[in-house]
This record gives C-alpha cells, sequence and structure tokens, in this order.
C-alpha cells in the first residue's frame, strides 16, 4: 500500500472517531431531555398559566404516566391550536369574548388545572353522568366532523369535551395529559343530544 492510500484511510478512520464522539454526546442530550419544547407563536393577549416554568413562546408537552395512561397526571391545557375563525351555520362566534374568557373559560381551566385526570374524569352531574369525557368525533354533528378535519385533526377520531355549566362546553383533543382547546361552545349544538 502507497503512502496516499494509508493517509486515506488514516483520515476516514478519523473522521469515523469524531462522528462516533458527537454521536454520543447528541444521544446524551437527548436521554437527558424531560419534556421537548416546541415553539409556538400565540397572538392573543390573554394566556392561560401552564407551568412555572415556561415562558410565553415555549409550550412542554407533558410526560405521561409511567403506565402510559394521563390520570396519574395533573390537567394541562392551551389554546395554541383554538378554531376561533368564523361562525357556525346558527350563526355562534367559534371565537369567545373577553367578557366569556374572564367569566367562564379561563377560571374553569384554572380549577381544572389543579386537578388530575383521574379527578377529572370521576366528577359527575347530577343525573350521575360524565360532566367531562371523550367524545367519538364521529358522534358530532357534520359540520363539526368537516371542520375537525379542515383543521387538519383526523389523526384523533375522539375529542374531549369539558362541560363548564348549563350548556357551555369547551372541546378540544389531548395528547399525553395535555388538553388543546380547540372550540368554545355555548349552546351545546355540537354533539345532537335526544330531549
Amino acid at each position: 500500500m502507497g503512502k496516499k492510500s494509508e493517509e486515506r484511510i488514516a483520515r476516514k478512520a478519523q473522521k469515523l472517531l469524531q462522528f462516533e464522539k458527537s454521536k454520543e454526546k447528541q444521544l446524551e442530550k437527548v436521554h437527558n431531555l424531560e419534556r421537548p419544547k416546541i415553539v409556538v407563536n400565540v397572538d392573543d393577549t390573554k394566556q392561560p398559566h401552564i407551568a412555572p416554568s415556561v415562558n410565553e413562546n415555549v409550550t412542554n408537552t407533558p410526560k405521561a404516566a409511567k403506565d402510559g395512561s394521563r390520570y396519574g397526571e395533573l390537567v394541562t391545557w392551551c389554546i395554541t391550536g383554538a378554531d376561533k375563525e368564523g361562525k357556525w351555520s346558527w350563526h355562534e362566534p367559534r371565537e369567545w369574548s373577553n367578557e366569556e374568557w374572564d367569566n367562564d373559560i379561563a377560571p374553569s381551566f384554572q380549577e381544572f388545572a389543579r386537578k388530575t385526570w383521574a379527578e377529572i374524569d370521576h366528577l359527575s352531574s347530577g343525573s350521575s353522568h360524565k360532566m367531562h369525557h371523550d367524545q367519538d368525533v364521529a358522534s358530532l354533528i357534520k359540520e363539526a366532523r368537516r371542520r375537525w378535519r379542515k383543521l387538519g385533526l383526523e389523526q384523533f377520531d375522539t375529542a374531549f369535551r369539558f362541560r363548564l355549566g348549563g350548556t357551555k362546553r369547551a372541546w378540544g383533543y389531548i395528547v399525553q395529559a395535555h388538553f388543546f382547546l380547540v372550540w368554545w361552545e355555548r349552546h351545546h349544538k355540537l354533539y345532537p343530544v335526544n330531549k
């Protein structure tokens, strides 16, 4: 073997060694992360408090419980995926007012954030029905199903619905133990109920 061939082999070996060292460092960084960070651009002036360690431009995705269940975790939530454009066919605006935010939405979710998902699951109405529960998207009205797909949420077959009193509902989806609020509803029309 010539001198150039030996030098080329030595360079390749050195590059491979450097690559393996950098790979180990990168893997170490990834394994030491507690929660992935997602950069979010939110233009709302009022934001829910998600966690004490989060600044206004970053949302932490919560870890699932070791058994994969959210029920041992506290409720966390955000409005980063909220659908506030336009109106429903019955002329109800999708966007909430400042008064609705201050009186209905924010106080309710601040209370939910003090509870675990198991505690939320055990809350029931006077008629023994669960107040807050999963809801198959297929059971929603056709307009809501189309809107869900338009928002790119078809990967979620199930929505989650919080009852905020009377006919007021907050609809969204859950990733691990984090609730993403999508719709604020005032008159319980997204899910047909036989009276």
